[in-house]
């Protein structure tokens, strides 16, 4: 029995290297998992799911082989690079989509797991922009509007979220502990398990007076990382880029 949480992979034809360490995750590592949990972010864009790449279309094979094969349940929750991911996208991939907050049995210990933007409250101009994009109105006003505009406004959006992160310092980036502190509580659980930060941490805290942990899952730009779960232990897992294709 095992479980693997891994986000932030931002794929994108750019970045090869990182779909091939994603499969030789799946073909090397996650094998014996009964359940992957994609805690967001793992394309680089996402602007809809009327769009069909060579990408996007062979990670969805790739994921629908490995979930039938190893007969291996796939969860995703949005990141906010690709919230716009839908249903469609979701059962081509054999993934089921999760609430931004779900709290699951892990083994016999709740926890609770998201993508982790919403922890960032330091980071004032995105939440602001977060309440304005993540309105049911206007994601349906922009679905309706011609693929080759939205590429052309995704990848403006992208492209300014990476110049405004060089200027961000760790606080803005990093997570509001008692924003930590106050959602644990309200989920009543001593784990915390997200993305989002690329700060690959397992990080030991206090909530209600008990030992708690916030596993920080990381990125996959120069490293790989995944927390793994077993009835034994959760481990946070560190490894090279290029582990599995040594």
């Amino acid at each position: 029995m095992r479980t693997l949480f891994i986000a932030d992979l931002h794929l994108s034809e750019q970045h090869r290297h990182i779909t091939d360490a994603l499969f030789g995750f799946l073909d090397k590592e996650a094998t014996n998992a009964e359940t992957l949990y994609i805690l967001g972010d793992m394309f680089e864009v996402w602007i809809g799911d009327d769009e069909h790449t060579p990408l996007m279309d062979e990670v969805a094979q790739k994921l629908t082989n490995y979930a039938k094969k190893n007969n291996t349940k796939i969860y995703y929750i949005h990141g906010n690079r690709d919230f716009m991911l839908g249903k469609r996208y979701a059962k081509q991939a054999s993934m089921t989509l999760l609430p931004e907050h779900t709290e699951i049995d892990l083994y016999g210990t709740k926890t609770l797991i998201m993508h982790g933007d919403t922890l960032c409250l330091f980071d004032k101009n995105y939440q602001r922009m977060r309440k304005v994009i993540h309105n049911p109105i206007l994601q349906f006003i922009f679905n309706c509007l011609p693929l080759r505009l939205r590429k052309r406004i995704g990848w403006k959006i992208r492209t300014a979220s990476q110049s405004k992160k060089q200027h961000k310092n760790n606080n803005m980036m990093g997570v509001t502990e008692q924003e930590v502190i106050r959602l644990m509580e309200l989920h009543g659980v001593q784990r915390l398990i997200h993305g989002h930060t690329h700060q690959a941490f397992n990080h030991q805290i206090e909530v209600n007076d008990l030992p708690a942990n916030r596993f920080d899952v990381g990125d996959w730009y120069k490293n790989l990382s995944f927390v793994d779960a077993n009835p034994e232990g959760t481990e946070l897992v560190v490894l090279p880029i290029d582990y599995y294709h040594q």
